[in-house]
C-alpha cells in the first residue's frame, strides 16, 4: 500500500511537468508562427512596392544631365511660367496703383485753393513740390516693378518645353512682358538692359520685327551708348561705330514702318544718316 501510494504520487508529479511543458512548448510555437507571419506579411508588403526590383521613392539624381532632362518635361515647363506670370503681375499692380495715386493726387492739387499764397514764387515753389513728390512716387513704383519683371522673365528663360514655347499664348505674354520691361527700364534711364531684351524682341516673331516702337526703343538706346562710350577717354573707337550703326539701322527701320522707304521722310533721314556716317569714316582715317 505504502509502494502504491508513493507510484500514484510520482505519477502525477510527471503528469503535472509534462502539462506545464507541453503548455510552454504550445506558447513558443503560437509566438513563432506569429512572428513568422509578420515577417513574411512584411516581406510581400516590399515586394509589392518594388516588384521589378527597383526601389525609385527616395530616388535623388546626383548628375547634372539627368536633372536637366527632368526639367525638360512640359509640367515643369508650365510651372515655371506661373512663377513668371505671378511676378510679372506684381509688377503690373504696383505700376497701376502708382497710377491711380497719382491721377488722385493730380485731381486734389489742381481743385484745391490755396488761400495763404500771397505772391507768385510761392505758386512757382508748391508747383514744383508737387511734381517732386509725384515724379518720386513714379520712380519708387517703376523701380519696384522692375524688380518683379526682371524676375518674370529670369524665370521664363528657364523654361525648356519646345511645346510651350512655341505656343502663342506663351510668345503673347513673352511679348508683352519685354515691352513693359523695357518702357520701365526705359523711363528710369536704365538704356543697356534694355538693348539685349529688344534685341531679342524683334527677333521672336514677324509681327514684333514690324515694331515701330521695338525700334524707337533701339535707337534711343544705341545713341545714349554711342554718346557715353564717345565720351569717354578709354573707350575703343570700334566700339562707337559699333553703337553708331546700330542707332543708325534701328532709325531707318523705325522711319520705314511709320512712313515707307519711297516717303519723303525717308530719304531724308536716310541722308542724313549717310553723312554722319561719311564723318566717322573721315574722322578714322584721319
Amino acid at each position: 500500500m505504502k509502494l502504491r501510494s508513493i507510484i500514484e504520487k510520482t505519477s502525477a508529479s510527471i503528469f503535472g511537468i509534462f502539462l506545464i511543458f507541453a503548455l510552454s512548448s504550445g506558447a513558443a510555437y503560437s509566438q513563432e508562427t506569429t512572428q513568422g507571419d509578420a515577417a513574411a506579411k512584411t516581406e510581400d508588403t516590399t515586394g509589392d512596392k518594388a516588384k521589378d526590383g527597383w526601389m525609385t521613392t527616395d530616388y535623388k539624381p546626383y548628375i547634372s544631365t539627368i536633372k536637366d532632362l527632368e526639367k525638360l518635361s512640359k509640367e515643369y515647363s508650365e510651372f515655371l511660367l506661373k512663377r513668371s506670370v505671378d511676378e510679372y503681375s506684381k509688377g503690373f499692380d504696383t505700376l497701376e496703383d502708382m497710377q491711380s495715386e497719382t491721377i488722385r493726387l493730380t485731381d486734389i492739387y489742381k481743385n484745391t485753393k490755396y488761400l495763404n499764397e500771397k505772391w507768385y514764387w510761392q505758386e512757382v515753389d508748391r508747383k514744383n513740390a508737387q511734381d517732386r513728390y509725384l515724379n518720386r512716387l513714379k520712380i519708387e513704383a517703376k523701380m519696384k516693378s522692375v524688380t518683379y519683371f526682371t524676375r518674370a522673365i529670369n524665370t521664363l528663360d528657364e523654361v525648356k518645353s519646345n511645346e510651350l514655347k512655341n505656343n502663342d499664348k506663351f510668345v503673347d505674354y513673352k511679348s508683352k512682358l519685354f515691352r513693359i520691361y523695357v518702357s520701365v527700364q526705359y523711363d528710369l534711364g536704365n538704356m543697356k538692359p534694355c538693348i539685349p531684351i529688344l534685341e531679342r524682341y524683334i527677333t521672336m516673331r514677324d509681327e514684333n520685327r514690324k515694331d515701330i516702337w521695338a525700334y524707337k526703343y533701339l535707337s534711343s538706346c544705341y545713341a545714349v551708348m554711342e554718346a557715353m562710350l564717345d565720351k569717354s577717354s578709354k573707350t575703343n573707337e570700334e566700339d562707337v561705330i559699333f553703337y553708331k550703326n546700330k542707332k543708325n539701322h534701328s532709325t531707318l527701320m523705325a522711319v520705314e514702318l511709320q512712313y515707307g522707304v519711297e516717303s519723303p521722310e525717308y530719304k531724308e533721314v536716310q541722308k542724313i544718316i549717310q553723312q554722319d556716317e561719311r564723318k566717322s569714316q573721315v574722322i578714322n582715317f584721319q
